[in-house]
């Protein structure tokens, strides 16, 4: 109830700003055939910024604690269409050039990698037919830049090997080594079970936050106890993952990738396995796969979960015209020690199909709008 409230708060707020410059909101150009021009982007102190509502809160302690922000994003995807365009503008960090101050400035950036790394094959062009989703490795560059810390790799596509077929784990292991070379901790996934299951435990302003993540989704690509995958989204292993990690650190967050795809209802799966998580341990779940933003809610616990933030950066601009594959959420958590004090929705949209910036007043009510209703529909599905 706290959350619909803080999120009918923000809509309250923003409807007003948002009718007064529906004519002026940018519209997203379509996929481009000749090499893009990029729009010029707003800079971070642009009057359209949205008003954040912070979605829990905690009485402030007495004694001065530590504060610490960690930012999370939707799903990214390197390859394709981002490629391409960074490629022709001959900056493979364009993708996060415009919301790069909010990326570096939080003491913690985590994203969610739904695609490999690889340069096993060449990677697929800028068009729709091609559904995989392998990038290469120069393609770091730009998550370096951003300032991401730790990226989960529990995705569907994190096997993905380009044009060619034949590989069976030689882009996802590619993956975990460019990813580390980078400097960013790959989590959720390892050359077997144990390792897909390890936390990446970061310490900050003396806090041990550890860093979870699973997938629900292709069930193929799982580790096993000697092949290498992803960290199976099982109730034995979730829940034993969170345990052993709770002993290890302070807070524990996890990054599940679960979900129907384009859609802002939740599934029972969803529902269940973050309740199942909270109780085990988990402080905060952010999850992502839906390619929508879904519900934010606090579970009686007083566990976070955001269901799904959508997409961050992703070129699916020709997914049949709807708004909601080019807008999405970046989430702003913010800790007192271990304790989570609040969380702030921060609504983005995609443009040109390959950079996130944050949305105009019009777009972010939509977001929002989006996030209520996911929040007031009735689970369905697994």
């Amino acid at each position: 109830m706290r959350i619909a409230r803080a999120i009918v708060r923000f809509l309250a707020l923003s409807l007003c700003t948002a009718c007064a410059s529906a004519l002026a909101d940018p519209e997203p150009t379509r996929v481009p055939t000749t090499p893009a021009t990029i729009t010029p982007a707003p800079p971070l102190s642009s009057p359209s910024t949205p008003t954040l509502v912070p979605t829990v809160t905690v009485a402030p302690s007495a004694t001065p604690v530590p504060e610490t922000t960690i930012l999370f994003t939707g799903d990214i995807h390197l390859g394709r269409c981002v490629y391409t365009l960074s490629q022709e503008a001959g900056d493979l960090a364009l993708p996060f050039r415009s919301l790069a101050e909010a990326l570096q400035s939080a003491d913690l950036t985590v994203g969610s990698l739904d695609g490999s790394i690889s340069d096993y094959n060449p990677p697929p062009p800028c068009a729709e037919y091609h559904r995989n989703l392998m990038a290469p490795s120069v393609m770091t560059e730009g998550l370096r830049f951003a300032g991401f810390d730790v990226i989960t790799v529990a995705t569907n596509h994190a096997k993905d090997c380009g044009l060619q077929r034949g590989c069976v784990n030689e882009s996802f292991l590619d993956t975990l080594g460019h990813l580390r070379a980078a400097g960013l901790q790959p989590v959720g996934g390892g050359k077997d079970l144990a390792e897909a299951l390890t936390p990446v435990i970061i310490t900050e302003r003396g806090v041990r936050f550890a860093f979870l993540g699973f997938s629900a989704v292709n069930d193929g690509i799982w580790a096993g106890v000697a092949t290498p995958g992803t960290a199976p989204f099982k109730r034995e292993a979730y829940e034993s993952a969170i345990r052993q990690a709770k002993t290890q650190a302070d807070v524990v967050i996890v990054l599940p990738q679960w979900g129907a795809e384009f859609t802002g209802r939740r599934t029972w799966l969803q529902v269940n396995g973050a309740r199942e998580m909270a109780e085990a341990g988990a402080a905060l779940i952010v999850g992502n796969n839906p390619h929508h933003v879904q519900a934010i809610e606090t579970l009686p616990n007083g566990a976070v979960v955001a269901y799904a933030l959508g997409n961050f950066v992703f070129d699916q601009e020709w997914s049949d015209g709807t708004h909601f594959v080019i807008q999405g959420l970046m989430l702003k958590a913010t800790f007192r020690g271990a304790q989570l004090e609040k969380v702030e929705p921060i609504p983005i949209q995609i443009y040109d199909n390959v950079q996130p910036r944050l949305a105009p007043p019009l777009a972010a009510t939509q977001v929002m709008q989006d996030v209520a209703d996911s929040l007031t529909m009735k689970p369905g599905g697994e």
